[in-house]
């Protein structure tokens, strides 16, 4: 599939296109997180987790309910557990498939986490609900960033925070370079030979192309309502970590 065949004519179209993918690959998508990125995700995670947990005694906060949207299969959520023992974490994904595997894990873990099939951009939850808000790499998928994150802020509770980690395109030489055909060419070809679904990983580099800026996030971000919004790049701009706070 080529670029043009990812311009969606609809937001429904995007939809309707990222549930039915990240269903397909829901088996193999746990192996490429961690064999494409060469492991570094599991830091990513870390760092996201942190960042939670260090706002979280800055500010004085008693209490950790954190919303992982984009949920997935459940790392991001598992690294909350694993951080904050005593969060309380609610998991929403669009793809039944991968809350499938969540579940499986939650069950075999034992652990404090609830999930549900969700749309960022009509979240089901009361305003103020939540102490923290993740991402770990969806921000891409969705149809309408405004939105989505206006609902993200509304869900927040006065001096939450959100943090995103979202792919990135590198700017410093010469990793702009290197990243540019490893995710052009050889992210494709691995993902097409494991997963079976060569648009899966063709879908990719073309989304992270057409992902906003860093600093654009940022502003919209601002235009969502939140009073404080930064970002900060790991591992050479190939993900960058965007931080709001309500």
């Amino acid at each position: 599939m080529t670029s043009e065949q990812f311009s969606f004519r609809s937001r429904e179209e995007k939809k309707a296109y990222v549930r039915s993918m990240f269903s397909d690959i829901a088996g193999r998508y746990d192996f490429l997180n961690h064999f494409l990125s060469f492991g570094r995700d599991y830091s990513w995670r870390k760092r996201a987790i942190r960042t939670v947990r260090e706002h979280r005694t800055a500010s004085g906060v008693t209490s950790s309910m954190i919303l992982d949207i984009a949920c997935g299969t459940g790392d991001l959520s598992f690294e909350a557990v694993r951080q904050i023992p005593d969060a309380q974490i609610v998991g929403v994904d669009l793809a039944k498939p991968m809350l499938d595997l969540f579940q499986q894990k939650i069950d075999q873990r034992g652990a404090n986490i609830r999930i549900s099939e969700g749309d960022v951009e009509a979240l089901e939850f009361p305003d103020g609900s939540f102490d923290a808000v993740t991402i770990g790499f969806g921000t891409r998928n969705f149809t309408n960033l405004d939105i989505a994150f206006r609902e993200i802020n509304r869900v927040l509770k006065p001096g939450g925070i959100f943090v995103n980690l979202e792919l990135s395109k590198p700017r410093g030489f010469p990793m702009k370079q290197l990243y540019t055909f490893y995710s052009k060419f050889i992210v494709p070809l691995i993902g097409k030979t494991v997963s079976k679904h060569g648009e899966a990983y063709a879908y990719l580099p073309d989304s992270i192309r057409r992902f906003p800026e860093r600093e654009t996030i940022v502003e919209m971000l601002r235009g969502a309502g939140f009073s404080e919004a930064r970002w900060k790049d790991l591992t050479a701009g190939i993900v960058t970590m965007h931080i709001a706070v309500k």
